[in-house]
């Protein structure tokens, strides 16, 4: 049964592209991967029920029979416990250093950039851990739960380029402008026309980036059902692993450039969105990065904060059936 009161969490599991980069996430990594990054007024409740959000999103994929469950079961608990006991700590240090050089003075965009490079290191190291239970996972998947498993992907992908690509291209960047105002509201409140504007000036700048990510995403996916379409001579596991710690792999020249363009941009906006910040947006930010620090701060590596997915009394497995 989902815990009382989770209700009040809101986690919002839609694929959309990110400044800095994009990668393959298995529905499950990227419930982490948005904890850690998206902060919220109920982080440590959202938290405490990631062994009931991680395997919810995964059930939208695939439905696991009871060997599956429980070897997952045991696997999440283990990285759970590894990303309490490690990574907690590093986000309130993290957090913390930001909002010192904030309340010091605007910082320029070197700074960002190491503030990017550490946000990166968190990732790299997310997906370094998990990797490896990801390919297992693909590799004791039988036919029809891969098959499966890729018909949602390219659902997923289909819903993306309908959402991001179809659209004329001035649409397009309208649409990200207001995405990215909408994510910033609960950071700096309500925006300054200046701060606007130049969003839209980074959106104009990003021309069609949409094209450079989804063709990325839809790369990934051949290649992981490339690999698993074929016998399995020992080495699919490994194979997949690094696919899933390093997408990179995976990407063209033209869309590294597309990344490396995109980096430099969403560094040169932040710079500039700081810099333009009125006193009460500092102020809420200073609030908000304070309160998530506290949030990380606050947890405690419990065996009820990294608790195993919690059966039923019945032994029949989760109530969501994967």
């Amino acid at each position: 049964m989902k815990p009382s009161g989770a209700a009040a969490v809101h986690v919002t599991m839609r694929p959309h592209p990110t400044p800095f980069r994009t990668w393959f996430r298995p529905p499950w990594l990227l419930a982490l991967a948005l904890l850690m990054l998206a902060g919220c007024s109920a982080t440590r409740l959202a938290y405490s029920q990631l062994d009931w959000l991680i395997p919810r999103q995964l059930a939208d994929y695939v439905t696991l029979d009871s060997t599956q469950r429980a070897w997952l079961n045991a696997r999440l608990r283990d990285h759970l416990a590894w990303h309490c006991r490690t990574q907690l700590p590093a986000y309130a240090q993290w957090l913390g250093t930001m909002r010192a050089e904030l309340n010091d003075a605007p910082p320029d965009p070197e700074r960002v950039r190491y503030h990017v490079r550490q946000l990166e290191h968190f990732i790299d190291a997310l997906l370094a851990e998990i990797a490896p239970t990801a390919a297992d996972l693909a590799v004791r998947l039988d036919q029809p739960q891969r098959d499966h498993v890729f018909a949602r992907l390219e659902q997923r992908l289909n819903e993306a380029h309908a959402e991001y690509l179809d659209p004329p291209l001035a649409q397009q960047q309208r649409e990200r402008a207001e995405r990215l105002e909408r994510r910033l509201e609960p950071w700096l409140e309500a925006l300054t026309p200046e701060q606007t504007a130049r969003i839209h000036q980074w959106s104009v700048a990003l021309s069609d980036q949409n094209t450079g990510w989804l063709a990325h995403r839809q790369r990934l996916q051949a290649v992981a059902r490339d690999l698993l379409a074929k016998p399995d001579d020992g080495s699919t596991r490994l194979r997949l692993t690094r696919l899933f710690e390093s997408p990179a792999a995976v990407r063209t020249a033209a869309y590294q450039r597309q990344i490396e363009h995109g980096q430099a941009q969403a560094i040169a906006l932040t710079t500039d969105l700081l810099r333009l910040a009125t006193d009460r947006q500092r102020a809420r930010l200073d609030q908000q990065l304070g309160r998530l620090a506290a949030d990380f701060q606050a947890l405690r590596c419990t065996p009820e904060t990294v608790a195993a997915l919690r059966p039923d009394p019945a032994g029949a497995g989760p109530a969501w059936a994967w």
